[in-house]
């Protein structure tokens, strides 16, 4: 069965299409998009979302399926919430997440990075059984950069200015 990551790379073409057109769209579409049954497999999709939302954090790139991607019941996620990691350093901070996600204009390049480090980059530092999405998330939250910060913190940073550029674009 493929990993989570090999599952992300199918189905980002996918996602960076509805993304890019500003669709909000179901788990289910982007499984039935890959050719895998919407009722048994969009969890397998979930954690798909995961490791490209972790991609996003690592790469200073606002977690897009935040807010492109929802179950279709319109029920929470319950995302961040099954590891202990995310749930303490990621969760807090979920709403500026999900609003830098929402007020963001994403770009192909943009895309292009979170395919490269889903592709190349985290396989290349990374043993194979390190590459689940909680894995990924975990490298964003505690790798450490030459700055002594790591790389969720830069994001945080990034996403802080987001959405403070949204808001003074705002004022009259």
């Amino acid at each position: 069965m493929p990993s989570a990551r090999e599952i992300a790379l199918e189905v980002l073409p996918h996602f960076r299409e509805s993304v890019l057109a500003g669709r909000v769209l179901s788990y289910g579409v982007y499984a039935k998009a890959i050719g895998r049954d919407v009722a048994t497999e969009s969890i397998v999709i979930g954690h798909a979302m995961h490791a490209i939302g972790g991609m996003c954090a690592f790469a200073a790139i606002p977690v897009a399926p935040l807010h492109f991607v929802q179950r279709a019941d319109g029920e929470w996620r319950g995302i961040f919430e099954s590891d202990a990691s995310e749930r303490t350093e990621v969760l807090p901070h979920y709403d500026l997440l999900q609003l830098a996600a929402r007020i963001h204009t994403y770009n192909e390049d943009e895309f292009r990075k979170i395919e490269k480090g889903l592709r190349e980059v985290l396989p290349k530092h990374l043993k194979p059984d390190q590459l689940s999405p909680h894995d990924i998330w975990h490298v964003a939250i505690y790798s450490k950069l030459n700055d002594g910060s790591t790389p969720f913190k830069r994001s945080l940073g990034r996403y802080k200015q987001i959405v403070e550029a949204a808001r003074k674009a705002k004022v009259p």
